[in-house]
């Protein structure tokens, strides 16, 4: 069991983006905005709507501002705003330049591509290169299915083999033919908690809406959902203390929780909801995690 403690991205480590931050033209002071009118503000990397006519003078960062409503980040910034549902939407392809100082691990939730390439520089040395197909492995029961059923990728991965420079750049480029989506993008420090035990359960909250009349007619509207995780591994007896405090210190905090590197749904982008350590033997101890993942 692993997981990655985010690095938080910032406007001076965001070197390039293939993706304009164009969504609308951003706020000018001075300018007079109408009821519904649209601005960004590149400062908060943030979409406002204006809720009042003759809207002139009033920042959208405001705090409690009755004449902006927040609807978002903008599309370069999606990726970075913890949150799995809203994606970066990066057209065929997507390459964005990272300068997060010293990490070791990357994480992609909820993604489109079929390819991604990676690569780390210190200097001018390439240190780290990885291209990776995100095709999921066909389980096609005929040939009718290996030609006409859709074909699957890979929707969250993790690459933990990154070398450590506190001088890195980090460039990673996404591919699609159609249109490349990332939810979260995520780089940061990896740490290994304890061995997954076999049986990991996984599953999904579902905040769709199904209503049903009295006359028995049921409308669905599909809304997001969320990941959840239900694992237990096992650690050094001589780790419980250290371990018991890393959980404690990340409560309420977004982390990546990996509980194998073969399977997207066994990557779960959330945060703690219960941890319960049994300290069995002198040598060895068994903790049990409850991950519930972010929307």
């Amino acid at each position: 069991m692993k997981m990655i403690t985010p690095t938080k991205i910032t406007d001076a480590m965001l070197t390039s983006s293939t993706v304009p931050e164009t969504d609308h033209a951003a706020w000018v002071a001075g300018t007079t905005y109408a009821l519904g009118a649209y601005c960004i503000l590149t400062s908060t990397h943030r979409i406002y709507k204006s809720l009042q006519a003759g809207n002139t003078g009033h920042s959208p960062d405001e705090s409690a501002s009755t004449w902006w409503l927040d609807v978002g980040p903008t599309n370069r910034w999606a990726c970075f705003d913890n949150i799995v549902s809203t994606q970066t939407s990066g057209g065929t392809s997507m390459t964005v330049v990272l300068a997060p100082g010293a990490i070791n691990a990357l994480a992609l939730i909820n993604i489109a591509a079929t390819e991604l390439i990676v690569t780390m520089t210190s200097g001018a040395t390439t240190v780290y290169s990885q291209t990776m197909g995100l095709i999921a492995p066909l389980k096609m029961a005929d040939w009718y299915g290996y030609f006409f059923e859709p074909i699957s990728r890979k929707s969250d991965v993790v690459l933990l083999d990154l070398p450590t420079y506190a001088n890195c750049v980090i460039t990673i480029t996404l591919t699609d033919p159609s249109e490349v989506l990332v939810g979260n993008l995520i780089v940061g420090i990896s740490a290994t908690l304890g061995l997954t035990h076999a049986g990991p359960k996984i599953g999904i909250t579902d905040y769709s809406r199904k209503e049903t009349d009295e006359f028995g007619s049921t409308i669905l509207t599909q809304r997001s959902y969320s990941k959840y995780m239900s694992v237990s591994m096992m650690l050094d007896s001589s780790a419980v203390d250290g371990v018991a405090a890393a959980l404690s210190a990340v409560r309420a905090t977004p982390i990546v929780w990996i509980a194998s590197e073969k399977h997207s749904s066994l990557v779960v982008f959330g945060w703690v909801g219960d941890f319960e350590i049994d300290l069995a033997t002198r040598y060895y101890s068994h903790c049990s995690l409850q991950i519930k993942g972010l929307i």
